[in-house]
């Protein structure tokens, strides 16, 4: 039976100015003991900027804008100087806006300057990063499957290479720099929901990194994955992962409140259609709404984003976030755990809801850090 205390949790990377204050809390994180800290890898955020307003929420006050990221790597590269133990994990990155030999060349260099301690989190991309930029979301699964080869055989070789794949076609590639570690180049970590997507997580996975499952459907996922494995001959370790958005407090008529508040409302809205659908429900952009593939935020107008804010019910919001004091958050993720999870990075939004509530949050994760901790 699977132990609480060998779960392994991480918090969200610092990726927002000031630099200083960026790497202060990449310090914390890793004297707290987390195991690992993860990244986004985001040019647009997940708000309109037609809500980013006081009235929705108070980050509004002291962040200009939802759309505010550090670039990837460069932060990666940064925390990972200041940090010793800690896992640096991208969450997630994708092979369209990074070529895939770029993306060896990174990782390999952030193997390097952490020791060993580079993921390489990636996933087929969201349009919001993509499209607007002026780059092709299409075929954006198929684009991931050759990424993953191109890399797993810059992995293996330092010798020229050639490769003619339907999206990348390659002549005497090479790229030499080998691994920090004799043979053991980063673990992958792919972000996959689908049918194809989890296929592609058996073939080229070290770990799967999705979000926004709950206990149940984690764990058939999960034995999807693992029976692709099987069919595939695949032998090794591979890592269980999830990425959960949370809101603590030790009362729940608080935790309840936040929830309820616009700016939680809003980011329910990135549930996919057919999980409001099993609950229900029918979604406001639509019945086959599916945010990855549809949701550019900063096309969408106030009083649109409004109105569907306002029709978010209450069993989405309570899938959508983990949500409660310790002992509540520790037996949802024992529950989790009973279903296969073997690392999860807990995302605290409670300061996005109310940031007078953010030193009460911290409190109680630190709660749930010292119970797994033992």
């Amino acid at each position: 039976m699977a132990d609480i205390h060998d779960l392994q949790i991480g918090a969200p990377g610092p990726f927002l100015p000031p630099f200083e204050s960026a790497i202060k809390n990449a310090k914390v994180i890793d004297s707290l003991g987390y195991d690992s800290m993860a990244f986004p890898d985001h040019f647009a955020g997940f708000i309109p900027e037609s809500i980013w307003t006081p009235d929705i929420t108070p980050l509004a006050f002291i962040q200009q804008s939802p759309h505010t990221y550090y670039e990837l790597t460069s932060i990666m590269t940064a925390c990972a100087m200041v940090t010793e133990r800690t896992k640096l994990i991208s969450a997630v990155t994708e092979p369209i806006r990074r070529h895939p030999v770029l993306l060896a060349q990174s990782f390999l260099t952030l193997d390097h300057v952490s020791n060993g301690r580079a993921i390489l989190g990636i996933g087929a991309g969201e349009i919001e990063n993509v499209e607007p930029y002026g780059m092709d979301y299409s075929n954006q699964v198929g684009k991931l499957r050759e990424a993953l080869e191109i890399i797993r055989i810059i992995w293996e070789t330092q010798e020229p290479f050639d490769y003619d794949g339907r999206h990348w076609k390659l002549k005497n590639a090479v790229m030499s720099l080998r691994p920090a570690i004799q043979d053991r180049p980063p673990p992958i970590w792919i972000a996959a929901h689908g049918p194809k997507m989890l296929k592609i997580a058996a073939e080229f996975g070290d770990g799967w990194i999705p979000t926004l499952i709950p206990p149940k459907a984690f764990g058939e996922k999960l034995r999807e994955i693992n029976a692709h494995r099987e069919r595939m001959d695949r032998i090794g370790s591979f890592t269980a992962a999830l990425w959960n958005w949370c809101i603590l407090d030790n009362d729940p008529a608080e935790c309840e409140r936040m929830m309820t508040t616009p700016l939680a409302k809003a980011f329910a809205l990135l549930y996919p259609a057919t999980e409001w659908q099993r609950l229900g429900f029918e979604h406001p952009f639509g019945t086959d709404f599916y945010s990855l593939r549809d949701y550019v935020p900063m096309r969408y107008e106030r009083d649109v984003v409004l109105k569907a804010i306002e029709e978010v019910p209450a069993e989405v919001l309570r899938e959508f976030y983990m949500c409660g004091d310790a002992d509540t958050i520790i037996s949802m993720l024992e529950r989790y755990q009973r279903e296969g999870l073997q690392h999860i990075i807990l995302w605290n939004s409670t300061g996005m809801f109310d940031l007078e509530k953010t030193r009460d949050s911290y409190g109680v994760m630190k709660e749930v850090l010292a119970y797994v901790k033992g």
